[in-house]
Protein backbone atom coordinates (compact mmCIF):
# COMPACT_ATOMS: atom_id res chain seq x y z
CA UNK A 1 0.00 0.00 0.00
CA UNK A 2 1.12 3.44 -0.64
CA UNK A 3 2.29 5.37 2.23
CA UNK A 4 1.46 9.41 3.00
CA UNK A 5 3.61 11.40 1.73
CA UNK A 6 4.97 14.09 3.93
CA UNK A 7 5.61 17.63 2.99
CA UNK A 8 9.32 17.49 3.07
CA UNK A 9 9.97 14.55 0.94
CA UNK A 10 7.86 16.34 -1.99
CA UNK A 11 9.58 19.46 -1.13
CA UNK A 12 13.09 17.63 -1.70
CA UNK A 13 12.29 16.42 -4.75
CA UNK A 14 9.82 18.54 -6.38
CA UNK A 15 13.17 21.37 -5.60
CA UNK A 16 15.32 18.24 -7.54
CA UNK A 17 12.65 18.52 -10.43
CA UNK A 18 12.83 22.29 -10.33
CA UNK A 19 16.65 22.17 -11.23
CA UNK A 20 16.25 19.85 -13.95
CA UNK A 21 13.70 21.77 -15.67
CA UNK A 22 15.83 24.87 -16.30
CA UNK A 23 18.04 22.51 -18.44
CA UNK A 24 14.52 22.13 -20.98
CA UNK A 25 15.36 23.05 -24.37
CA UNK A 26 12.99 26.57 -24.50
CA UNK A 27 10.15 25.93 -27.33
CA UNK A 28 11.66 29.25 -29.22
CA UNK A 29 14.99 27.00 -29.54
CA UNK A 30 13.16 24.54 -31.63
CA UNK A 31 12.50 27.13 -34.12
CA UNK A 32 15.90 27.86 -34.49
CA UNK A 33 16.92 24.04 -34.72
CA UNK A 34 14.82 23.96 -38.02
CA UNK A 35 16.93 26.36 -39.86
CA UNK A 36 19.64 24.09 -38.73
CA UNK A 37 21.08 21.12 -41.24
CA UNK A 38 20.98 17.51 -39.87
CA UNK A 39 24.89 17.93 -38.57
CA UNK A 40 24.40 21.37 -37.15
CA UNK A 41 22.02 19.18 -34.65
CA UNK A 42 23.78 17.32 -33.83
CA UNK A 43 26.77 19.72 -33.17
CA UNK A 44 23.85 21.27 -31.36
CA UNK A 45 23.39 18.57 -28.99
CA UNK A 46 26.56 17.99 -28.18
CA UNK A 47 26.97 21.53 -26.62
CA UNK A 48 23.93 20.82 -24.63
CA UNK A 49 22.83 18.08 -22.01
CA UNK A 50 22.77 15.35 -24.43
CA UNK A 51 26.87 15.75 -24.83
CA UNK A 52 27.29 12.46 -23.08
CA UNK A 53 25.23 10.38 -24.65
CA UNK A 54 26.16 11.29 -28.23
CA UNK A 55 30.15 11.20 -27.31
CA UNK A 56 29.28 7.82 -26.36
CA UNK A 57 27.37 6.84 -28.88
CA UNK A 58 29.14 8.48 -32.07
CA UNK A 59 32.08 5.62 -32.36
CA UNK A 60 29.30 3.06 -33.15
CA UNK A 61 26.13 4.97 -34.75
CA UNK A 62 26.06 7.90 -36.86
CA UNK A 63 22.72 9.49 -38.98
CA UNK A 64 19.52 9.85 -37.09
CA UNK A 65 20.05 6.28 -35.35
CA UNK A 66 22.77 8.01 -33.30
CA UNK A 67 20.22 11.03 -32.29
CA UNK A 68 17.65 8.09 -31.46
CA UNK A 69 20.08 6.12 -29.19
CA UNK A 70 21.52 9.19 -27.53
CA UNK A 71 17.90 10.30 -26.56
CA UNK A 72 16.65 6.90 -25.19
CA UNK A 73 19.66 6.80 -23.17
CA UNK A 74 19.63 10.55 -22.01
CA UNK A 75 16.18 10.05 -20.67
CA UNK A 76 16.90 6.85 -19.00
CA UNK A 77 19.27 8.41 -17.08
CA UNK A 78 16.77 11.36 -16.45
CA UNK A 79 14.43 9.54 -15.19
CA UNK A 80 16.43 7.02 -13.14
CA UNK A 81 18.21 10.11 -11.68
CA UNK A 82 14.23 11.16 -10.46
CA UNK A 83 14.08 7.91 -9.23
CA UNK A 84 16.97 7.70 -7.09
CA UNK A 85 16.77 11.00 -5.68
CA UNK A 86 12.82 10.09 -4.63
CA UNK A 87 11.86 8.31 -1.05
CA UNK A 88 8.97 7.45 0.61
CA UNK A 89 5.64 8.08 -1.56
CA UNK A 90 7.15 9.99 -3.94
CA UNK A 91 9.39 7.44 -4.81
CA UNK A 92 6.11 4.84 -5.21
CA UNK A 93 4.26 6.73 -6.85
CA UNK A 94 7.05 7.54 -9.84
CA UNK A 95 7.95 3.99 -9.63
CA UNK A 96 4.16 3.28 -10.77
CA UNK A 97 4.47 5.98 -13.10
CA UNK A 98 7.68 4.12 -14.57
CA UNK A 99 6.73 0.83 -14.94
CA UNK A 100 4.62 2.41 -19.01
CA UNK A 101 7.80 1.71 -20.28
CA UNK A 102 8.70 -1.79 -19.16
CA UNK A 103 5.69 -1.40 -22.03
CA UNK A 104 7.88 0.41 -24.34
CA UNK A 105 10.56 -1.93 -23.90
CA UNK A 106 8.37 -5.83 -23.89
CA UNK A 107 7.30 -4.33 -27.15
CA UNK A 108 10.58 -2.72 -28.69
CA UNK A 109 12.38 -6.35 -28.42
CA UNK A 110 9.73 -8.04 -29.88
CA UNK A 111 9.41 -5.58 -32.76
CA UNK A 112 13.10 -5.72 -33.11
CA UNK A 113 12.98 -9.75 -32.87
CA UNK A 114 10.41 -9.66 -35.56
CA UNK A 115 12.23 -7.97 -37.74
CA UNK A 116 15.22 -9.62 -37.20
CA UNK A 117 17.18 -6.29 -35.77
CA UNK A 118 20.76 -7.32 -34.09
CA UNK A 119 20.57 -7.79 -30.03
CA UNK A 120 22.49 -4.68 -29.97
CA UNK A 121 20.42 -2.01 -32.02
CA UNK A 122 17.41 -3.52 -29.94
CA UNK A 123 19.23 -2.92 -26.51
CA UNK A 124 20.22 0.86 -27.94
CA UNK A 125 16.14 1.67 -27.50
CA UNK A 126 15.79 0.06 -24.49
CA UNK A 127 14.85 2.75 -21.06
CA UNK A 128 14.48 0.21 -18.48
CA UNK A 129 13.35 2.64 -15.24
CA UNK A 130 10.27 0.50 -15.06
CA UNK A 131 9.85 -3.00 -13.02
CA UNK A 132 12.16 -5.15 -14.50
CA UNK A 133 16.39 -4.23 -14.67
CA UNK A 134 18.35 -3.16 -17.98
CA UNK A 135 20.46 -6.53 -17.18
CA UNK A 136 17.04 -8.46 -17.39
CA UNK A 137 16.01 -6.92 -20.98
CA UNK A 138 19.36 -7.06 -22.19
CA UNK A 139 19.29 -10.82 -22.01
CA UNK A 140 15.97 -11.12 -23.67
CA UNK A 141 17.57 -9.05 -26.39
CA UNK A 142 19.55 -12.49 -27.27
CA UNK A 143 16.69 -14.95 -26.70
CA UNK A 144 14.07 -16.15 -29.25
CA UNK A 145 10.70 -14.65 -29.00
CA UNK A 146 9.08 -17.72 -27.84
CA UNK A 147 11.71 -17.33 -24.74
CA UNK A 148 10.92 -13.80 -24.52
CA UNK A 149 7.45 -14.61 -24.03
CA UNK A 150 8.31 -17.41 -21.09
CA UNK A 151 10.25 -14.96 -18.91
CA UNK A 152 6.92 -13.03 -18.13
CA UNK A 153 5.41 -16.43 -16.84
CA UNK A 154 3.70 -14.94 -13.24
CA UNK A 155 3.48 -11.20 -14.47
CA UNK A 156 0.54 -9.64 -15.13
CA UNK A 157 1.26 -9.18 -18.61
CA UNK A 158 1.99 -13.22 -19.90
CA UNK A 159 -1.31 -13.68 -21.32
CA UNK A 160 -1.23 -11.13 -23.37
CA UNK A 161 1.75 -11.36 -24.62
CA UNK A 162 1.47 -15.80 -25.16
CA UNK A 163 -0.90 -13.99 -28.29
CA UNK A 164 2.37 -13.17 -29.89
CA UNK A 165 2.64 -14.78 -33.40
CA UNK A 166 -1.27 -15.06 -33.05
CA UNK A 167 -2.15 -11.31 -33.07
CA UNK A 168 -0.76 -7.88 -34.38
CA UNK A 169 1.78 -6.45 -32.36
CA UNK A 170 -0.52 -3.35 -31.84
CA UNK A 171 -2.94 -5.15 -30.56
CA UNK A 172 -1.30 -6.92 -28.25
CA UNK A 173 1.23 -3.26 -27.34
CA UNK A 174 -2.80 -2.14 -26.78
CA UNK A 175 -3.33 -4.80 -24.43
CA UNK A 176 -0.58 -4.41 -22.51
CA UNK A 177 -0.88 -0.56 -21.53
CA UNK A 178 -4.31 -1.46 -20.60
CA UNK A 179 -3.23 -3.40 -18.07
CA UNK A 180 -0.76 -1.02 -16.89
CA UNK A 181 -3.77 1.77 -16.54
CA UNK A 182 -5.68 -0.57 -15.10
CA UNK A 183 -3.40 -1.64 -12.06
CA UNK A 184 -3.32 2.15 -11.69
CA UNK A 185 -6.33 3.18 -11.39
CA UNK A 186 -8.13 0.22 -9.16
CA UNK A 187 -5.62 2.14 -6.82
CA UNK A 188 -7.98 3.06 -3.89
CA UNK A 189 -6.56 6.73 -2.87
CA UNK A 190 -6.74 7.13 0.81
CA UNK A 191 -4.52 10.06 0.61
CA UNK A 192 -4.21 13.33 -1.63
CA UNK A 193 -0.70 12.45 -3.00
CA UNK A 194 -2.68 8.77 -4.42
CA UNK A 195 -5.43 10.74 -5.29
CA UNK A 196 -3.96 13.03 -7.46
CA UNK A 197 -1.86 10.34 -9.33
CA UNK A 198 -4.84 8.63 -9.95
CA UNK A 199 -6.78 11.82 -11.56
CA UNK A 200 -3.64 12.58 -13.41
CA UNK A 201 -3.46 9.14 -15.44
CA UNK A 202 -7.48 8.65 -15.74
CA UNK A 203 -6.80 12.44 -17.25
CA UNK A 204 -4.32 11.05 -19.86
CA UNK A 205 -6.54 8.28 -20.38
CA UNK A 206 -9.04 10.49 -21.34
CA UNK A 207 -6.65 12.16 -23.92
CA UNK A 208 -5.64 8.67 -25.37
CA UNK A 209 -9.06 7.46 -25.72
CA UNK A 210 -10.23 10.55 -27.64
CA UNK A 211 -7.34 10.81 -30.06
CA UNK A 212 -8.13 7.04 -30.34
CA UNK A 213 -11.94 7.84 -31.17
CA UNK A 214 -11.11 10.30 -33.31
CA UNK A 215 -8.54 8.91 -35.77
CA UNK A 216 -10.58 5.72 -36.22
CA UNK A 217 -13.65 7.43 -36.69
CA UNK A 218 -12.01 9.64 -39.70
CA UNK A 219 -11.20 6.08 -40.58
CA UNK A 220 -14.68 4.86 -40.74
CA UNK A 221 -14.14 1.93 -38.48
CA UNK A 222 -17.18 0.55 -36.82
CA UNK A 223 -17.95 1.68 -33.83
CA UNK A 224 -17.72 -2.07 -32.24
CA UNK A 225 -14.08 -2.16 -33.24
CA UNK A 226 -13.33 1.34 -31.57
CA UNK A 227 -14.86 0.28 -28.41
CA UNK A 228 -12.54 -2.78 -28.36
CA UNK A 229 -9.27 -0.22 -28.43
CA UNK A 230 -10.85 1.71 -25.91
CA UNK A 231 -9.06 2.20 -21.70
CA UNK A 232 -10.93 1.82 -19.18
CA UNK A 233 -10.99 3.88 -16.20
CA UNK A 234 -11.38 7.67 -17.92
CA UNK A 235 -11.84 11.12 -15.85
CA UNK A 236 -14.53 11.91 -17.88
CA UNK A 237 -14.19 9.60 -21.14
CA UNK A 238 -15.16 6.20 -19.10
CA UNK A 239 -16.03 2.90 -21.34
CA UNK A 240 -20.13 3.60 -21.33
CA UNK A 241 -19.29 7.23 -22.21
CA UNK A 242 -16.73 6.58 -25.26
CA UNK A 243 -18.72 3.66 -26.46
CA UNK A 244 -21.51 6.17 -26.61
CA UNK A 245 -19.57 8.48 -28.56
CA UNK A 246 -17.58 5.98 -30.53
CA UNK A 247 -20.70 5.05 -32.07
CA UNK A 248 -22.12 8.87 -33.09
CA UNK A 249 -21.31 10.08 -36.56
CA UNK A 250 -18.51 12.50 -36.89
CA UNK A 251 -20.13 15.55 -36.72
CA UNK A 252 -22.33 14.67 -33.60
CA UNK A 253 -19.44 13.81 -31.79
CA UNK A 254 -17.82 16.64 -32.18
CA UNK A 255 -20.92 18.90 -30.25
CA UNK A 256 -20.40 16.41 -27.71
CA UNK A 257 -17.09 17.05 -27.13
CA UNK A 258 -17.97 20.88 -25.92
CA UNK A 259 -18.34 19.88 -22.52
CA UNK A 260 -15.38 17.84 -21.99
CA UNK A 261 -12.34 19.20 -20.13
CA UNK A 262 -9.52 18.52 -23.27
CA UNK A 263 -11.62 20.15 -25.95
CA UNK A 264 -10.60 23.88 -26.49
CA UNK A 265 -10.44 25.54 -29.69
CA UNK A 266 -9.98 22.24 -31.63
CA UNK A 267 -10.97 22.17 -35.32
CA UNK A 268 -11.28 18.76 -36.97
CA UNK A 269 -10.50 20.26 -40.79
CA UNK A 270 -6.69 20.14 -39.44
CA UNK A 271 -4.50 17.17 -40.21
CA UNK A 272 -5.21 14.58 -37.24
CA UNK A 273 -1.34 15.42 -36.52
CA UNK A 274 -1.97 18.87 -35.88
CA UNK A 275 -5.51 17.87 -33.90
CA UNK A 276 -3.18 15.57 -31.60
CA UNK A 277 -0.51 17.84 -30.37
CA UNK A 278 -3.54 19.96 -30.36
CA UNK A 279 -5.00 17.78 -27.60
CA UNK A 280 -1.00 17.07 -26.34
CA UNK A 281 -0.60 20.85 -25.34
CA UNK A 282 -3.83 21.03 -23.51
CA UNK A 283 -2.94 18.25 -22.02
CA UNK A 284 0.23 19.92 -20.76
CA UNK A 285 -2.05 23.01 -19.84
CA UNK A 286 -3.88 21.60 -17.25
CA UNK A 287 -1.12 19.78 -15.64
CA UNK A 288 1.07 22.54 -15.43
CA UNK A 289 -1.88 24.15 -13.96
CA UNK A 290 -2.76 21.52 -11.51
CA UNK A 291 0.54 21.43 -10.37
CA UNK A 292 0.72 24.95 -9.72
CA UNK A 293 -2.14 24.40 -7.74
CA UNK A 294 -0.45 21.69 -5.90
CA UNK A 295 3.32 22.71 -5.43
CA UNK A 296 4.20 20.03 -3.05
CA UNK A 297 2.28 16.98 -4.47
CA UNK A 298 3.88 14.33 -7.04
CA UNK A 299 2.33 16.47 -9.81
CA UNK A 300 5.29 18.89 -10.56
CA UNK A 301 7.54 16.09 -10.93
CA UNK A 302 5.14 14.50 -13.70
CA UNK A 303 4.90 17.52 -15.52
CA UNK A 304 8.57 17.85 -15.63
CA UNK A 305 8.65 14.23 -16.70
CA UNK A 306 6.10 14.76 -19.55
CA UNK A 307 7.92 17.71 -20.70
CA UNK A 308 11.39 16.28 -20.70
CA UNK A 309 9.62 13.06 -23.22
CA UNK A 310 8.15 15.52 -25.02
CA UNK A 311 11.38 17.57 -25.57
CA UNK A 312 12.62 13.98 -26.51
CA UNK A 313 10.35 13.24 -29.01
CA UNK A 314 10.89 16.86 -30.43
CA UNK A 315 14.28 16.40 -30.93
CA UNK A 316 13.91 13.10 -32.99
CA UNK A 317 11.31 14.80 -35.36
CA UNK A 318 13.50 17.30 -35.97
CA UNK A 319 16.70 14.96 -36.62
CA UNK A 320 14.57 12.53 -38.73
CA UNK A 321 13.24 15.21 -40.65
CA UNK A 322 16.36 16.77 -40.80
CA UNK A 323 17.74 13.83 -42.22
CA UNK A 324 14.86 12.96 -44.89
CA UNK A 325 15.19 16.67 -46.11
CA UNK A 326 11.30 17.23 -45.22
CA UNK A 327 10.20 21.44 -44.97
CA UNK A 328 10.31 23.14 -41.78
CA UNK A 329 6.70 23.50 -42.10
CA UNK A 330 6.29 19.79 -42.62
CA UNK A 331 8.76 19.14 -39.65
CA UNK A 332 6.84 22.01 -37.05
CA UNK A 333 3.54 20.45 -37.91
CA UNK A 334 4.69 17.82 -35.54
CA UNK A 335 6.20 19.16 -32.73
CA UNK A 336 4.32 19.72 -29.48
CA UNK A 337 5.54 23.32 -28.40
CA UNK A 338 4.41 23.53 -24.75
Amino acid sequence: MLTLGKKSQWAYIVARVKVMKRSLIPKEEFRKLLNMDFNEIVRYLEESEYKKEIDELSYKYSGPRLIDYALSLHLFRKYKRILDVSFGAAKELVFEYLKRWDIWNIINILRGKLANVSPEEIEETLVPVGEFSYDFYKALTAKEVDEIVKAFDRTPYYEVLSKVGQEPIGQIEDELYKIYYSRIISMRPSDQPLKLFVDFIKKEIDIKNIKTILRLKIDDVPPDTIAEKIIPGGYQLNLDEARKLASMPLDELLKAMEGYWFWKEIEIEDSFSKVEIKLDSVWMEEVARKADYYPLSILPVLHYMCLKKIEVDNLRVIGWGKWENLPNEAIEEQLVMV
